[in-house]
């Protein structure tokens, strides 16, 4: 039994790395929210970096991109400058970026920014310790994108990595919902 939980979350380590192998691919796009079976944004109320408390249901008004991630995740980690990108586009036009983290402590998520020379500060990042939040929002692997209208609908899920911020197939829904 004392070998059990080391073994249980190497596991699990590797059943989300085969997931996000799978999920990810050249030709990742936005898909409709049915492909998750949600149609609204869960309540979600996590705790950031800081240990503030953030409720989503208080950015009602803005469009919101809320990605699930981990450090240990290879696309998640090759996304992160363009998710920040897409914060540094957006943030102005009524966009917020969130990047939910899946059960890191504080330490290894600001060891993977510092390594990656990534700012703390770039986008918030939420704290799923116990990865109930990833499960509420039917995610399928990771990296998981949703996005969510001002109204707290969910318009579209991208599954895999978002490689190029900049490109029409990225840009186009997410403009389309901050004209709304």
């Amino acid at each position: 039994m004392r070998f059990a939980k080391p073994v249980l979350e190497i596991a699990l380590a590797l059943a989300f790395a085969f997931l996000s192998f799978l999920t990810t691919s050249a030709n990742a796009q936005w898909q409709p929210a049915s492909k998750v079976g949600l149609t609204q944004a869960p309540p979600t109320q996590l705790n950031n970096l800081s240990g503030k408390s953030v409720d989503l249901s208080e950015f009602k008004g803005k469009v919101l991109v809320v990605n699930f991630w981990a450090s240990w995740c290879e696309p998640c980690r090759a996304e992160f400058e363009e998710l920040i990108q897409l914060q540094k586009n957006y943030a102005g036009k009524g966009l917020k970026v969130f990047a939910v983290n899946l059960a890191e402590m504080k330490p290894r998520i600001t060891q993977f920014l510092k390594g990656s020379g990534l700012p703390e500060n770039g986008i918030e990042i939420l704290l799923d310790r116990n990865s109930t939040t990833y499960k509420s929002w039917k995610a399928r692997g990771i990296p998981t994108t949703f996005l969510v209208s001002k109204t707290g609908k969910i318009e579209a899920v991208w599954i895999g990595a978002i490689e190029n911020v900049d490109n029409e197939e990225v840009k186009g829904k997410i403009e389309a919902l901050l004209r709304q």
